[in-house]
């Protein structure tokens, strides 16, 4: 840990400064809205690492993430109602339920290349929420309430003070980043990128790909899943129409995408333009009959267009750059 921590100085001191910002920030900013915001990026944020283990790093274009999204909320929200169980133990349930399907579905469907993996998992997906329509024994199509009077709010995350929900967010958004950051330079994630890049010259050089899918697979399952929980703690309602359709799925690839597929920070930056997009197109042309969906789908349109490499890009190219620029100074000076 030590060496991780001295070999990624500049990241951690960087992380340090973004925190300290994040933690003020809404101590300043004190509106209600802003504060939902925040908290919907970090959700967004936690989902979007999630699929970039399997999009970004292996390769493997999966359009149905929202099952997982949704298994982990629907844990959280069955738990509590039927056994009154704090969401603090449900949300690693229901992560352990997304990675046993992961696992079982996950043989099969990863044997699957390209478009047809990517239509297999949008499949998936719309017969998880099939299940979960028809299903009286979790509310069916009318959904589950997850509010529950005079529980303590800390131990069952039913906060009265929004903000609270954001710095909990906040607390898993950082985690799941370090530990992301940590198997970045890992042999695991090499394997990925190289399964990425080409799975039959990985094979041939004694790779399991096979597995190695598998396992990507499923740790993207499980950090959707957490995404999921939170978020139905943060709505204390939840039904099948807004967890487990193609649009959630495919917001979830968007904030990969638009961020930077295969790196660290990616998602995050996503995460941030995306729900910002989305949520002030929404409240200031929600009401023109569809106009915030349609301004929303041009700007996510033109961002992905020329920013193909996604947002990330544009800073990484600046930096480099500014290091060509210095080493030129340099050479002058000479």
């Amino acid at each position: 840990m030590k060496k991780f921590v001295t070999d990624n100085k500049k990241w951690f001191v960087g992380l340090f400064v973004c925190l300290l910002i994040a933690v003020i920030f809404p101590q300043v900013v004190r509106i209600r809205f802003v504060w939902n915001l925040l908290s919907l990026i970090l959700v967004w944020a936690i989902v979007g690492m999630g699929w970039n283990v399997i999009g970004g790093y292996c390769g493997q274009v999966s359009n149905g993430h929202s099952l997982f999204y949704g298994i982990g909320a629907y844990t959280v929200a069955i738990t509590c109602q039927y056994w009154k169980l704090s969401p603090w133990i449900s949300i690693w349930i229901g992560a352990a339920i997304s990675v046993a399907l992961a696992f079982i579905m996950g043989k099969p469907l990863l044997r699957l290349k390209g478009h047809v993996f990517a239509i297999s998992t949008m499949a998936l997906a719309e017969c998880g929420r099939i299940i979960f329509v028809n299903w009286k024994w979790i509310g069916g199509a009318t959904g589950v309430y997850i509010y529950t009077k005079n529980v303590n709010e800390w131990l069952y995350m039913q906060f009265k003070n929004p903000l609270n929900y954001y710095y909990v967010f906040l607390v898993f958004t950082v985690a799941i980043l370090i530990v992301i950051k940590a198997l970045d330079k890992s042999k695991f994630f090499y394997y990925l990128r190289t399964i990425k890049g080409n799975e039959m010259a990985a094979e041939s050089v004694g790779i399991n790909a096979a597995k190695y899918k598998n396992r990507a697979y499923m740790m993207s399952a499980a950090i959707v899943s957490i995404g999921g929980s939170l978020y139905a703690q943060f709505l204390l309602y939840i039904d099948p129409s807004t967890l487990m359709t193609l649009n959630i799925s495919m917001m979830i690839v968007l904030t990969a995408v638009m961020g930077g597929v295969g790196t660290v920070e990616g998602p995050i930056l996503g995460a941030i333009v995306l729900t910002t997009i989305s949520e002030y197109t929404r409240v200031y042309f929600g009401q023109y009959g569809g106009l915030d969906l349609i301004l929303y789908g041009v700007l996510v349109i033109l961002i992905v267009l020329f920013i193909p490499g996604g947002i990330l890009s544009l800073f990484q190219k600046w930096n480099g750059k500014r290091v060509k620029s210095g080493k030129s100074s340099e050479m002058v000076g000479g």
